[in-house]
């Protein structure tokens, strides 16, 4: 699925066609919202993992 990236919609959450909402990536703040959801966790859970197993 492409990414939506519209740098002149002002709206951060697109609303999609089939329903739900998709981020706008023209929209700085949709990448601070990926960054703090998914990236951040990620490194946190990694990091606590290899620091249990050592």
């Amino acid at each position: 699925m492409p990414l939506y990236r519209n740098p002149q919609d002002k709206r951060v959450f697109v609303p999609k066609k089939g329903g739900g909402v998709v981020l706008n990536f023209g929209h700085p703040i949709a990448w601070t919202i990926l960054v703090c959801m998914t990236i951040v966790p990620l490194v946190i859970v990694a990091a606590v993992t290899i620091a249990y197993f050592v």
